[in-house]
């Protein structure tokens, strides 16, 4: 028997509703039944990177209704690989910078796809929109996951190994065994903190401007990790499939550059001022890393 709580990231009195996931609300099925065929994480996370890729094909080919199902399941099995790792207990740092970088590639892909698709139909604009679009999603989800990582330091139990500052690290020799190994990791680390490490770090500093404009600030608040969740890969890999599948890929470029952006503006502004919100709890504000 599956125990599938071992799969989540909280335990059931921290958790809270990821908008993100809503639209691959069966992807703990396919757990089970990756679990059941005994598959290793590391190769849901290479089946991820590899449907992404597949998909990017297809959206420069044309052939939007193959690209929006191939994206769909690389949302999918890319849910599925770490839920996959905690509940067999085989997690690994390799697996978590694997995972983050096999999104970056993929993503980059398919907006660089959709871009050059566009252009070669006759609209050159959007050689401005694909790059604004590109930049804008990463940075949106690195807001998330900053403000993901320090709800699990403050609200307790998260099942988590990122952290909100992978270049400080302490933990790399967590990978034993084969030299290869831990060459493969160290690699691995330096082309995150290449990709990742300036976003993470922005969200740090604006984190802390907010922290000294309004005093304090919670971040144990299921409610507004609810709406940062909206922020994660798996919202902009939706809003591309529903742009797919109304012949239109592209809109979805516009959509991630104007209407993201301005949610996570909003939703920034909105911390500001919650400084004495009657009868609300708040906790000190911490510095960045």
């Amino acid at each position: 028997m599956v125990d599938i709580e071992k799969s989540e990231k909280f335990p059931p009195e921290q958790r809270y509703v990821n908008i993100s996931m809503l639209w691959i609300f069966y992807f703990r099925q396919v757990v089970r039944i990756l679990h059941h065929l005994r598959f290793r994480h590391e190769a849901v996370t290479l089946m991820s990177i590899a449907l992404g890729m597949i998909s990017a094909y297809f959206f420069y080919r044309g052939n939007l209704l193959a690209a929006a199902v191939a994206i769909h399941f690389k949302d999918v099995f890319d849910a599925c690989d770490g839920a996959l790792a905690r509940l067999t207990g085989k997690g690994h740092l390799i697996g978590r910078y694997l995972d983050s970088l096999g999104d970056f590639v993929v993503l980059s892909l398919v907006v660089t796809a959709i871009t050059v698709r566009a252009v070669a139909t006759g609209e050159p604009s959007y050689l401005a929109w694909g790059p604004i679009a590109g930049l804008s999603l990463f940075i949106q989800c690195s807001f998330f996951n900053y403000y993901h990582l320090r709800y699990a330091e403050h609200a307790g139990g998260g099942r988590l190994t990122s952290k909100t500052d992978e270049s400080s690290r302490a933990d790399l020799d967590s990978v034993r065994g084969d030299g290869w190994k831990r060459r493969l990791l160290y690699v691995l680390r330096f082309w995150y903190i290449v990709v990742f490490g300036w976003q993470d770090k922005l969200a740090a500093v604006m984190d802390g401007w907010l922290c000294r404009r309004s005093g304090k600030i919670r971040y144990d608040s299921k409610p507004m990790m609810t709406l940062y969740s909206a922020l994660c890969f798996g919202t902009h890999i939706f809003v591309m499939i529903v742009c797919a599948l109304a012949g239109r890929p592209q809109y979805a470029l516009i959509f991630i550059a104007t209407v993201m952006n301005l949610y996570l503006v909003v939703l920034l502004a909105w911390r500001i001022p919650r400084r004495g919100r009657r009868g609300e709890p708040t906790l000190p504000p911490v510095a960045p890393d």
